[in-house]
Formats: structure tokens, sequence, C-alpha cells
């Protein structure tokens, strides 16, 4: 098991996650990053979302967030228990895809979560068979089919 960092987000990191998200891996699921930029700052000082960066050996290379399933009034999550969390991530750093890390610091980030928490939750996309594939290998399982306020078709799963 590798030695996973996760550190708050600072505005020191924002041009960072600028960089990412204009990826063209990363702008296939938050496509918008002007929007996802001016969140991060809307929310950065918010105690309802806990936004991470995910580093190794001092190298950040992912991003990772998790708030309470019903602070943002997101009907995919409408059915989780009280106290359930819901979690986002991306892998920044294309030098970090297809080595397993993406397994290996959910895996990490979900073990202190579930310390406090009942459950844990993601919604990827139907089509992101990558992503479900990660979401399994990392202990989730299949919840349900459902939609977003947007009308996306998403996979939820659940980590118990």
């Amino acid at each position: 098991m590798r030695n996973y960092t996760f550190r708050p987000l600072t505005e020191a990191d924002l041009p960072l996650m600028r960089r990412w998200l204009q990826t063209a891996h990363v702008k296939v699921w938050w496509p918008d990053a002007d929007k996802q930029i001016a969140l991060m700052e809307r929310d950065m000082d918010s105690a309802a979302i806990d936004m991470r960066v995910v580093s190794l050996i001092d190298h950040p290379f992912a991003y990772i967030h998790d708030h309470d399933a019903r602070a943002f009034e997101m009907p995919q999550y409408a059915d989780l228990p009280f106290g359930a969390r819901v979690m986002a991530t991306f892998v920044g750093d294309s030098d970090f895809m297809g080595q397993g890390h993406s397994v290996g610091y959910i895996e990490g980030y979900i073990r202190s979560l579930r310390l406090k928490y009942p459950m844990v939750a993601v919604a990827p996309g139907t089509t992101d068979t990558r992503t479900i594939t990660i979401y399994k290998q990392a202990g989730f399982m299949n919840r349900r089919l459902t939609t977003t306020a947007e009308g996306r078709l998403v996979q939820v799963m659940t980590h118990l």
C-alpha cells in the first residue's frame, strides 16, 4: 500500500486545478473548468464540503472531495441514509493513470471516511465504465441507476 496524503485544497492550488480541469481526460466528465473553479473558490471555506489534493511523495496528482449526501440537493442521493457522504474525484496528472493509483488513493480516503460515516456514495455516468470498474475495485457496490437534476443517467454506488 502506498502512502497517499490528502491535504486541504487552498487558493494556491487553483491554477493547478484549472490546468488539470483543462486536460482531455478530465474534461470528459468535468467539462466546464471555469464553472468548477468558481465552485471550488465559493466552497473552499465551507464546512459543507471537504476538498482535498491527493499527493504521493509530495507530488500532487489528483483531486477528491466529499460532502453530506443532502448538502447540495442532488436527487440521485435522496434515498441514502442520514449521515451518508458523497464523494467525487479525478486524477489530474495523466502520468498517474493506469498504475492502480486511483484504486489506492480511493481506498485510503474511504478508510478515513468510514470511521465517521455509515456510508459513502459515488455516482459515475453509466457510460464511464473505467470509473465504475475503479470504484468496484475500491469496494463500492452498485445501488441503482437514476438521473441527476440535469438529466444525466448515473450509476449510484455505495461503500457500506
